[in-house]
């Protein structure tokens, strides 16, 4: 009796020990599903509407993009867009006028950019969230034309009566383009972005970076002189230079479609 007593719990030990040792074994190893890619889903061009916004105002433009491997992109950028110089300050009067003190000149830039797309972390998020970045440079076109009415052409605007004997009137949006003046120069930025979206044949992103611009001749956007009243009157003195790089942030949203 007591030999089978010692047998049957020989037994029920070896069998609960066998149950517990495939109960904690390991698991087997899932495979990770490859990154959907652009060559995957038979899509190698694109081309979408930009809208950006920067400290020089609204621009908009075009992105064209062509798939050169399953995660780079080479990309071209056309755009339309203002710009300022950094230290300008809009004022708003009673009347809900805008006048910028010292402005002498607008400018409309026309920059075309060639770059560089690459996604990144393909494999650690998800297709639906592609991350980015890319680099890209080009020349840039830009157009100047008068701000005001610059009657006697001495780089100031005599903007009280009472003090100057005459005022120049400011040119709104849609004048001046007969005293207008080109310039060339080169520019560039670098973004970080996001595209959204399963279906890759939509295309939508959202980009966070910084865009530059340099003209080697300078644009004169300030007023060269200023006045400096005496007790005889004024005389104008030289006041700002023309300014070669302009540089800012920028958040630009893309939308269009891929083929």
């Amino acid at each position: 009796m007591k030999y089978l007593i010692l047998f049957s719990c020989l037994a029920f030990s070896i069998c609960f020990s066998s149950k517990a040792y495939a109960q904690f074994g390991e698991p087997e190893v899932e495979e990770i599903e490859a990154p959907r890619t652009l060559f995957g889903e038979g899509y190698k061009f694109g081309f979408g509407f930009n809208f950006a916004l920067s400290d020089f105002g609204f621009g908009a433009g075009g992105q064209f993009r062509l798939g050169l491997s399953p995660y780079n992109e080479a990309i071209l950028n056309l755009k339309i867009a203002g710009l300022k110089d950094p230290t300008e300050q809009t004022f708003v009067d009673y009347f809900g006028g805008r006048i910028v003190p010292e402005k002498y000149r607008r400018v409309i830039t026309f920059p075309v950019y060639v770059g560089l797309k690459r996604r990144f972390f393909a494999e650690a998020i998800s297709d639906n969230f592609r991350l980015y970045s890319s680099l890209s440079a080009g020349p840039v076109f830009a157009l100047t034309y008068p701000y005001f009415d610059d009657g006697n052409n001495n780089g100031f605007r005599e903007n009280d009566a009472r003090v100057y004997g005459f005022t120049e009137p400011v040119y709104d949006i849609f004048e001046g383009w007969n005293d207008s003046d080109s310039h060339w120069g080169m520019g560039g930025e670098f973004v970080i972005g996001v595209d959204f979206g399963e279906n890759f044949a939509n295309l939508a992103s959202i980009q966070f970076g910084y865009t530059v611009n340099y003209f080697a001749d300078g644009i004169q956007i300030l007023e060269p002189t200023r006045a400096e009243f005496t007790q005889n009157g004024y005389n104008l003195v030289q006041a700002n230079e023309p300014r070669q790089y302009f540089g800012s942030a920028q958040l630009s949203l893309i939308f269009g479609w891929m083929w």
